[in-house]
C-alpha cells in the first residue's frame, strides 16, 4: 500500500513546490544531459499524477507495473532531456507501451490491426525529425542545443521549420494529423485512454516549446494560420456529430489541443505561460472524463449517447461528479481553467483580427456539444436496460483528485 501512495505523495510534493515557488521561465537547472525548468516541473507532476491514477483505474496484473514504468522512463526523458537525438529516441519509444496496452487490454477483436496502424502512422510522421537531426549535426558536430543555429531564419530554412512543426503536431495532435487518436482511444482500455490524453498528447506541446527558441515559428503564420483558424472551428463542429461518448471525448481533445499552435505562433512571454496552463488543465480534465466514460460504460454496457439516459435517477453521486466535470471541461468560473482560456483569447488575438470570428464559433459549438452529452446522459428518461452498478472507490478517488487539483491550482495562477 505504501508503494502505491508514494507516487501520490511525490506528485503532491511537486505541486506544493510549484505553487510556492515563483516561476522564472528564463531560468533552468542543467545536469549532464537533463534540464529542469518550470516546463519540466509541470509536466513531471502531470506524468506522476496520471501514471498513478491510471494504475488505480487499471485491472490487476502482475506485469502492469513494468508496462507503466516502461512508459514513465521515455516520457521523463522527453520532458527533461537536453540532447535532441535522445529526445527523438524517447519520443518514439513512448508509443510502444501504449501499443502493448491496446493489444493486451483492448476490448475489440480488431485491436491488433488498429494498434499497428497507430504505430506506423506516428512513426512515419516522425521521420522528418531525422532530417533535422542530420542538419543539426552537420553544422554543430553535436546534438546539444545551439541557440545560433536557426537564428535569422530565411525562406531557405522553411523545410526545417515545417519538419519540426509536423513532427510535434502529430503528437498534439492538431486536426488533419489526428487520425490515430480516435482509433487509439476507442481501442484502448480506460486507463490506457487516461495515459494517452494525460501524458502522450503533452509530448508534442513540450517539443514545440523546446524548439521555439531555435526555430522561428512565427515565420509559419503566413502558411498555417488560415488552416488553424478553420479547423479550430471545424474540429469543434465534428464533436457535435459524435454518437460514441468516448470518441466525443477524444475529438474534444483534438479541439482543445489545436489552441497550442496559436500560442506558439504568437511567441510572446504570456503565450508560453498560457501554453503550460492549457496543458496542465487538459491533463486534469481529459483523464477525469475518460474515467467517467468507463464508469458509465459499466452501467449501460454501451457508449452510444442515444442509449445513455437518466443517470441522475440511477446514480446521483456519479451524476454530481459528471456535472462538476462538465463545468471544468467548459472552462466555466469558478474553475481556474477559465483564466487559461481568457489568456488564450487575449494572446491569440494579436495574430489576426479575424480570430474573433473563429473564437465565437469555437465557444458556441463547444457549448453545444457539451450541453448535448450532459443533458442526454443525466436528464432524459432512463431505459430499462441498465446494469446494476456500485460506484467503485477508485472512480470516486480519481475524480476527487482531479477536481480537487483543479480547485487548488488557483494557487498556480498567483505564480504567473
Amino acid at each position: 500500500m505504501l508503494s502505491f501512495l508514494f507516487p501520490l505523495f511525490l506528485s503532491l510534493s511537486m505541486f506544493h513546490y510549484l505553487t510556492l515557488t515563483p516561476l522564472n521561465f528564463s531560468s533552468s537547472l542543467s545536469l549532464y544531459c537533463l534540464i529542469i525548468d518550470p516546463y519540466s516541473l509541470f509536466l513531471l507532476f502531470i506524468l506522476v499524477l496520471v501514471i498513478f491514477t491510471s494504475f488505480i483505474a487499471s485491472p490487476s496484473s502482475d506485469h502492469l507495473i513494468i508496462v507503466l514504468f516502461s512508459l514513465f522512463v521515455p516520457c521523463f526523458i522527453v520532458f527533461c532531456v537536453d540532447r535532441y537525438l535522445l529526445l527523438y529516441l524517447s519520443y518514439e519509444a513512448s508509443i510502444i507501451p501504449i501499443f502493448y496496452i491496446i493489444v493486451k487490454w483492448g476490448s475489440y477483436p480488431d485491436r491488433s490491426l488498429r494498434a499497428i496502424m497507430l504505430l506506423i502512422y506516428t512513426s512515419v510522421f516522425s521521420l522528418p525529425f531525422l532530417y533535422l537531426l542530420y542538419y543539426i549535426y552537420t553544422f554543430n558536430r553535436t546534438f546539444s542545443p545551439c541557440l545560433t543555429l536557426f537564428s535569422n531564419i530565411f525562406p531557405e530554412h522553411f523545410l526545417c521549420i515545417i519538419c519540426v512543426f509536423i513532427v510535434f503536431a502529430v503528437k498534439l495532435p492538431i486536426y488533419g494529423f489526428h487520425f490515430w487518436l480516435p482509433i487509439a482511444h476507442v481501442e484502448a482500455p480506460t486507463f490506457g485512454s487516461m495515459i494517452l490524453a494525460g501524458v502522450l498528447l503533452k509530448l508534442g506541446g513540450l517539443g514545440l516549446i523546446r524548439f521555439s527558441s531555435l526555430v522561428n515559428f512565427p515565420y509559419l503564420c503566413h502558411y498555417v494560420l488560415s488552416y488553424l483558424l478553420v479547423f479550430l472551428v471545424f474540429s469543434t463542429l465534428v464533436c457535435c456529430f459524435q454518437s460514441d461518448f468516448k470518441r466525443l471525448v477524444a475529438y474534444s481533445s483534438v479541439s482543445h489541443m489545436i489552441t497550442i499552435p496559436f500560442l506558439i505562433l504568437t511567441s510572446s512571454k504570456i503565450s508560453f505561460r498560457c501554453v503550460i496552463l492549457l496543458i496542465f488543465f487538459h491533463a486534469l480534465r481529459s483523464p477525469l472524463l475518460f474515467i467517467l466514460v468507463g464508469a458509465i460504460y459499466s452501467i449501460y454496457s454501451t457508449r452510444q449517447l442515444a442509449l445513455l439516459r437518466g443517470l441522475a435517477l440511477i446514480h446521483p453521486l456519479l451524476a454530481f461528479i459528471i456535472v462538476l466535470a462538465f463545468f471544468f471541461t467548459l472552462s466555466a468560473p469558478p474553475f481556474p481553467s477559465f483564466i487559461s482560456e481568457v489568456l488564450f483569447f487575449l494572446s491569440s488575438y494579436s495574430l489576426t483580427p479575424y480570430f474573433v470570428i473563429s473564437l465565437i464559433l469555437f465557444a458556441f459549438f463547444s457549448l453545444v456539444y457539451n450541453l448535448n452529452w450532459l443533458t442526454t446522459i443525466l436528464f432524459l428518461t432512463p431505459l430499462p436496460t441498465q446494469n446494476s452498478f456500485n460506484l467503485s472507490f477508485s472512480v470516486v478517488l480519481i475524480s476527487f483528485i482531479y477536481i480537487s487539483l483543479s480547485g487548488v491550482s488557483l494557487l498556480l495562477l498567483s505564480c504567473f
